[in-house]
Formats: structure tokens, C-alpha cells, sequence
């Protein structure tokens, strides 16, 4: 019998990352995930970490770090780490536009990305590269599946605090159906990647929990609510706090 576990981490991986899964690996029924499955986030997240990390980690022991760091975010953007920045750079077009509510939802739904958004993905791909070239290399690996899986949390949790009040839209079952149970399991799966640095878990997590709140509250007081660019936010601001706290050790 096939297991759901492995179906919620399948239908995850599929949302977020451009490498595919194996025929095998795919799930009985291709759907967005729900919020039971968002509990394989930081699973899936620390394995795309990895994936991404593994190749240019190899290189930087032998070249400057601060390219080799770069050349990390470039390759992780490209495996699925795109899928949030997307995201990111939405809610700072929507934020910088000045509008609210309805109109401010509609300037984040523009394909285009205005000089805003720009600044905001610029500032975050600058932030991981600099964040991870500042870590000695052979931590590189702990620090980048750390950032990867813990930072994730933060999308949960904005799930959690936030609301969907509108009619459509790929992340309302998600953020409708965080509850309790739904974002404990999160925190439990996320437990496995303890040993890799037991004190940058402990406060990665802390500032990741605090990160996708404090998304959560402006998206309510000036989007109206929690919608999948928030969530992408959320995620990406979870990872760079993360970072920060493997980078300060």
C-alpha cells in the first residue's frame, strides 16, 4: 500500500521544485497540496537545498567562496527556489504600490514585475548569496538544508494566522485548512533535521515561526488576507532569517 506520507511529500516537491520525480515517485492523484500535506514542506525543502547545494559546494573548496555562493543561489533559483521568489517579489510590488485590499491584489497578479518587486528579489538572491558565503564551506551543507527546511516553517505558519476570504485561488486550501494539528506535524517533521545544528534549529526555527507571523499580519492589514504570494514570501523570509542565524554562529 502506498503511503500517504509519501504522496504528501510527493505532491509538495511537485509544487515547488523543477527537478522531476521519478514515474514511481509521483503521487496516485496530481493535486495542490493540501494543508495536511504542507507537513512534507520542510522535508522537501531541505532535500531541494541539498540537491542544490551539493554541486557548487564541491567547487568551493577550491575557488573563492563569495562566487562559489552565488553560483549556490543561482542553481537553487533554477531547481524551484524560483517558485517563492515569485512570491516575494509580488507582495513587495503589491507593498510598494501604495494601494490596499482588492487593488493591491490586483497589481500582485500582474505577470509583469515592476521596480519594486525587482528591488525585493535583488535584495533576496544579494542577502542568501552574501549569508551563505559569510559561513565557513564545510558548513555550507547543514546551513543551506537548514535554511531550506526550517525557513519553510514560515509559510506554515503565516497559513495558520492567516485567512482566505476570497472565492479561488491555489493556496485557499491550504491557508483554510491550517489548523493546529496541521502545523504541529509541520514543526514534528521538521524535528528530523535537528542533529545537523541543534542551536541554529532551535533559534532558526523561533525566528522562521516570528517571520511568517509578521508576514501574515501586514498581508492582513493591507492585502486582506493570506493568498500564495504571501505564502512564497513567507517561505523566503523564513530561509534568509535562518541563514542569518548559521551565519552568526
Amino acid at each position: 500500500m502506498r503511503s500517504a506520507a509519501l504522496d504528501s511529500f510527493a505532491r509538495v516537491w511537485m509544487m515547488i521544485a523543477r527537478i522531476p520525480l521519478p514515474q514511481i515517485l509521483q503521487p496516485q492523484e496530481i493535486c495542490m497540496p493540501s494543508a495536511r500535506d504542507m507537513a512534507a514542506f520542510p522535508v522537501a525543502g531541505a532535500l531541494l537545498a541539498l540537491i542544490a547545494t551539493i554541486p557548487v559546494w564541491v567547487v568551493a573548496f577550491f575557488l573563492p567562496a563569495s562566487p562559489c555562493a552565488w553560483l549556490a543561489t543561482a542553481v537553487y533559483l533554477a531547481a524551484g527556489w524560483s517558485f517563492h521568489i515569485d512570491g516575494w517579489g509580488d507582495l513587495w510590488d503589491g507593498l510598494g504600490s501604495g494601494r490596499r485590499g482588492e487593488a493591491m491584489r490586483g497589481v500582485m497578479k500582474d505577470s509583469r514585475v515592476g521596480a519594486f518587486g525587482v528591488a525585493g528579489i535583488v535584495t533576496a538572491i544579494a542577502l542568501r548569496s552574501e549569508l551563505l558565503a559569510s559561513i565557513p564551506v564545510d558548513r555550507w551543507i547543514a546551513a543551506s538544508v537548514l535554511a531550506g527546511g526550517v525557513g519553510r516553517l514560515a509559510a506554515n505558519v503565516a497559513a495558520y494566522v492567516g485567512t482566505y476570504p476570497w472565492s479561488r485561488g491555489i493556496a485557499g486550501g491550504i491557508v483554510t485548512g491550517m489548523g493546529c494539528q496541521e502545523l504541529a506535524l509541520a514543526f514534528g517533521v521538521a524535528c528530523v533535521l535537528l542533529p545537523l545544528a541543534p542551536e541554529v534549529w532551535v533559534f532558526g526555527v523561533a525566528l522562521s515561526a516570528l517571520g511568517g507571523y509578521g508576514v501574515a499580519k501586514l498581508a492582513a492589514r493591507t492585502l486582506g488576507g493570506v493568498n500564495g504570494d504571501v505564502l512564497g514570501a513567507s517561505a523566503v523570509l523564513g530561509e534568509l532569517l535562518v541563514l542569518a542565524v548559521a551565519a552568526a554562529r
